[in-house]
């Protein structure tokens, strides 16, 4: 636990899970549902684990829908977030979210993104991963507040990019792995027996 601001973890749950074609965050690796991986790896470092999903998955947490005007996909659970958590709980000022299907996501991950209390986004040598990232509700509210509702749904890096966001590295790129589709499973498997 910290002893700064409420540190909030939100699991990301709420896709449609169609290149895997069952929910992901039931799916078992290693003998553990990968929601449950991740309530494990981060019970101890935050002092609120959220759920954005349709439902609880029988582990007995909060969950925020998204808002019906919200835009589709993942922004829109952000905006939902970035609404409703403040009300939920005082001295939430933002959240790191992380999505359910990453097994290997950094134990550091709540503590580096959320260190200089700007928006930040998880990046490797390769690339940004926005689903790793810490969102301050202020600034989402405001640039929803610019976002027309009648537009396409906008993409998590239109939405970093509009927060100011900070990228922070990690070097190893298995970290960030996303269990998409079967195969993937086969892939985190072994990275698993190589030590990541």
């Amino acid at each position: 636990m910290t002893s700064g601001p409420a540190a909030c973890l939100v699991i990301l749950a709420g896709g449609q899970s169609s290149r895997m074609g069952t929910d992901k965050a039931v799916i078992a690796f290693e003998g553990e549902r990968l929601i449950d991986i991740l309530i494990r790896r981060f019970a101890d470092k935050a002092d609120r684990i959220v759920l954005s999903a349709r439902d609880d998955y029988g582990t007995g947490l909060e969950i925020i829908r998204d808002d019906p005007d919200a835009p589709g996909g993942p922004v829109g659970a952000i905006f939902s977030l970035a609404s409703r958590l403040p009300e939920m709980a005082a001295g939430i000022a933002g959240f790191v979210t992380v999505p359910v299907d990453a097994p290997f996501a950094p134990a550091d991950l709540m503590e580096r993104l959320s260190a200089s209390g700007a928006c930040a986004v998880a990046q490797d040598s390769e690339r940004l991963h926005p689903t790793f990232a810490y969102w301050r509700c202020d600034i989402v509210n405001a640039v929803r507040g610019t976002h027309d509702p009648g537009d396409r749904a906008p993409s998590l890096q239109w939405l970093a990019r509009q927060c100011g966001s900070e990228s922070v590295t990690w070097t190893d790129e298995t970290l960030f792995l996303n269990i998409n589709r079967p195969a993937d499973l086969v892939t985190a498997a072994a990275n698993k027996k190589a030590g990541a």
